[in-house]
């Protein structure tokens, strides 16, 4: 089982790598007749295991992109960046990068649809030093995707609010088919889109800590504006007043970083409250993930003192399904579907009307819930913790 679930993962990720890589090859940002950037740099960029780097190889040399011989890096093959007459190109724009667990599945799952043996995958995501940056790359990209007379369609995981509005409308101005993934489209923009029911999952990962007992429930969101954010915020509200439990003031904390200094704050507020949770809906799992990890670390034990639930299914390859509670998405399904929608919008198959489906995340329950505990009074933070050096 730990063997197949570690196969799983790799090939996944790897497709992510691979993908991206032969993208860069066929418009020529790797030349032929010059060797990929060493497996080190690779890892780096992509955030993988050089084993991943590896596979990843590995799916290029089955395709022919590149030559290989032992004890020298690969190198791309001659007239790799040639495009062959007839090819369509889809364009696919994911977050944050292709190498991540989330991207390389949506990337799976639209590779594994059926869009014409003709059709090729062209993938990008966000490169820069700040978010400036990255939105600059997404508007290029589509820019890009729209100046391409092969180009079939663009699957967007969207990032550029108001500022890169022109660059998807100049795409619907020239029939190109448009679908987003994952966040709603920004008001006044009408596409298909496919993405996880966020209200109701959420909903459901509170309804779980109800059931166990937990009243004082708080929740450890974000500051991304994205619209599953705000939809999951939704969900554990109604989960609240479905069970009249009555919101208290600061329940809701956002951390304004994915990192200890970001979310640190959060966790200290709700540990401050008179009415302190003793369970905790967090937005996404890297956030589950962090402050299960702050609480061991400051000395509380999950679930014997906190219970802390997920939202992604992040640990998914891990046997047994890994240690957080979870909301798991089907990343894998929402690429399959965004590549038919494409593929449909494309043939003139697809209705007049757009089309929005909404996928569940069931829960998976792991070793971060149990019962609340009684308690003698309530449990504080250690006030040296500000000066204690967290690694």
């Amino acid at each position: 089982m730990k063997s197949e679930a570690n196969q799983t993962a790799i090939s996944t990720l790897a497709l992510g790598v691979a993908t991206t890589l032969e993208t860069r090859i066929r418009q020529g940002q790797l030349p032929s007749g010059r060797p990929l950037p060493a497996e080190r740099d690779l890892a780096a960029e992509f955030q993988v295991s050089r084993s991943i780097v590896r596979a990843a190889v590995q799916q290029l040399l089955t395709k022919d992109l590149i030559d290989h011989r032992p004890g020298h890096r690969p190198v791309v093959r001659q007239g790799m960046h040639n495009t062959a007459t007839g090819t369509k190109n889809l364009g696919v724009w994911l977050w944050p990068y292709s190498g991540h667990f989330a991207s390389a599945s949506i990337l799976k799952g639209i590779q594994s649809t059926n869009i014409g043996p003709q059709t090729q995958v062209i993938v990008a995501s966000g490169t820069g030093d700040d978010w400036n940056s990255v939105l600059d790359s997404e508007r290029d990209f589509f820019e890009s995707m729209a100046n391409d007379p092969a180009t079939l369609g663009v699957i967007v995981w969207y990032l550029g609010g108001e500022r890169n509005l022109p660059s998807i409308l100049k795409l619907q101005a020239l029939n190109v088919p448009v679908v987003f993934v994952d966040r709603l489209p920004p008001t006044g923009i009408d596409v298909d889109y496919v993405g996880t029911n966020n209200v109701h999952s959420a909903s459901q990962a509170v309804q779980h800590l109800i059931n166990l007992g937990h009243r004082n429930i708080g929740m450890v969101s974000n500051i991304d504006p994205a619209s599953s954010v705000s939809e999951r915020e939704e969900g554990y509200l109604r989960a609240l007043a479905d069970n009249g439990i009555t919101f208290q003031e600061g329940w809701i904390q956002r951390a304004t970083y994915d990192a200890d200094e970001g979310v640190m704050p959060a966790v200290r507020a709700l540990l401050e409250l008179d009415e302190q949770p003793t369970a905790f809906f967090c937005v996404n799992d890297h956030l589950g993930l962090m402050v299960h990890d702050i609480f061991g670390r400051i000395g509380f034990q999950v679930p014997g003192q906190f219970s802390v639930v997920g939202f992604d299914g992040l640990l998914r390859w891990v046997p047994g399904g890994g240690y957080l509670a979870t909301m798991r998405q089907d990343f894998e399904r929402i690429g399959r579907l965004a590549a038919t929608m494409v593929s449909e919008r494309a043939t003139g198959l697809a209705p007049n009307a757009n089309r929005h489906y909404l996928l569940d995340a069931p829960l998976t329950v792991g070793a971060s819930t149990a019962p609340p505990r009684p308690q003698r009074s309530r449990l504080e933070i250690q006030p040296t913790l500000e000066s204690r050096e967290i690694s």
